[in-house]
């Protein structure tokens, strides 16, 4: 997703560990146990059941030529997605990813963009990914068969361990992707955190809970970018919330979508379907 797919730490999970969760009474879920780490995390990231579920991004992407990061652009980037268990121990999530690059001062969308490392002037595209398939397990994701962009590269995904503070939980997901060497190696790193109220992830009747999202990722230079042979990389940063509606979007990446995606508030879960 715009050089995207992922997920955060600074949270000190490992610090934090076990020892920070309190002793939640029982009914709950035990976040020890896979099968009830499972159904937090589909709760965190999607639903239990059938329903549309949508995910939000606003952020902002970064040059480092030489270790100091140089601002890029802007973007604004929503995932529409459906979930259904396989099993006790397994999901199946489709999912539509949909994104623009804005430009940092107005917020408008980048047609063109000028590089402010090597002053070339390029075209800015932008992202539609899927539906893609994906199967969730308390050990990560994975895609049965990776098309587009995604096919041959080789991904790692996992999720690193809750963080319980009170009431409050954080999981990251932690994504690394590796391309071919040539013309210049491609490494996609990607760190996602969702946070959300244990009490609600812990109650029966909800099948979803309201969850916000930090994410942070470091990719090498994409071709597009007119980097040419300068060396370095890119990082982004960008806080989104999951939402119940189609309106609850922020109002300029609805108004992009009704121009450039029309079919995609129309009708997603019949996209999500086929």
């Amino acid at each position: 997703m715009l050089d995207r797919r992922s997920l955060l730490t600074g949270f000190g999970a490992l610090a934090l560990g076990t020892a920070a969760r309190p002793a939640w009474p029982r009914p709950g879920l035990d976040l020890d146990n896979r099968r009830d780490l499972l159904t937090a995390l589909v709760k965190l990231r999607g639903a239990t059941d059938p329903r549309l579920v949508i995910g939000y991004v606003v952020g902002a992407r970064y040059a480092v030529p030489e270790h100091r990061i140089i601002p890029m652009m802007g973007f604004l980037a929503a995932t529409f997605s459906q979930y259904r268990r396989l099993d006790d121990d397994s999901f199946e999530a489709r999912a539509l990813e949909i994104g623009y690059f804005t430009d940092l001062a107005s917020g408008k969308l980048l047609e063109t963009w000028r590089n402010p490392v090597t002053g070339t002037t390029v075209d800015v595209p932008h992202t539609r990914m899927g539906p893609s398939r994906i199967i969730v397990t308390a050990d990560g994701l994975t895609v049965p068969r990776p098309s587009g962009e995604a096919a041959g590269l080789e991904l790692k995904h996992v999720f690193l361990p809750p963080v319980i503070v009170g009431d409050n939980v954080w999981v990251t997901e932690q994504i690394n992707v590796d391309g071919p060497p040539a013309p210049r190696p491609f490494v996609y790193n990607e760190l996602t955190t969702y946070q959300a109220l244990k009490s609600e992830l812990d109650d029966p009747a909800r099948a979803s809970v309201q969850t916000r999202v930090q994410y942070q990722s470091l990719i090498t230079y994409r071709p597009w970018m007119g980097f040419g042979d300068t060396p370095g990389h890119t990082v982004a940063r960008g806080s989104g919330l999951h939402v119940a509606r189609l309106d609850d979007l922020p109002p300029y990446y609805l108004e992009l979508t009704r121009r450039r995606h029309p079919d995609v508030l129309k009708d997603p879960l019949a996209l999500l379907a086929g």
